[in-house]
């Protein structure tokens, strides 16, 4: 019996330390501070408030790699739904920016959407952003494409009075 219960432990945490190296190794955009990417002068001039830097990661084929979004927010009690258009830094590496493009007033979040050819996936990362500056902690990194559900989730979780 102790053998039995030795090998499905041993199964269990193979199973699960598969599960947890996989995930590191799948596609996905992460984001992160121009300044952490060392952009920030490149910037210094833009008339646009640069908010956050995204790259793709996890792709044989970086150059190819198509990255879209929309800023989802709630401006008085209102949700709305704008496109956002990425600032090309290095497209060989997937490597890209968004400026402010939406309203200073109400709750915003950010839905980039990236997808990769070679291995096919799709991904998703919600970029919480406040007064104008993403809130890393807020934010989540999808390795599939976000359903209506977690954007409208992540939103309201933004939304909610804090106490």
């Amino acid at each position: 019996m102790s053998l039995l219960k030795s090998i499905i432990g041993a199964t269990t945490a193979a199973v699960l330390l598969t599960t947890v190296t996989a995930a590191g190794s799948m596609f996905r955009l992460e984001v992160g501070s121009t300044a952490a990417l060392g952009m920030d002068k490149k910037f210094k001039d833009s008339p646009k408030k640069v908010v956050v830097a995204v790259r793709a990661v996890v792709c044989d084929d970086l150059a190819n790699v198509k990255i879209s979004g929309t800023a989802e927010g709630v401006v008085n009690g209102k949700r709305e739904s704008l496109p956002i258009t990425l600032i090309t830094i290095d497209r060989a590496e997937a490597v890209y920016a968004v400026g402010q493009q939406w309203p200073q007033d109400g709750t915003w979040l950010l839905h980039l959407k990236g997808s990769c050819t070679s291995p096919k996936a799709d991904a998703s990362t919600l970029v919480a952003v406040t007064n104008g500056t993403f809130v890393r902690d807020k934010s989540t990194v999808l390795v599939e494409p976000a359903t209506r559900k977690q954007i409208d989730d992540a939103l309201a979780s933004l939304s909610r009075p804090r106490s």
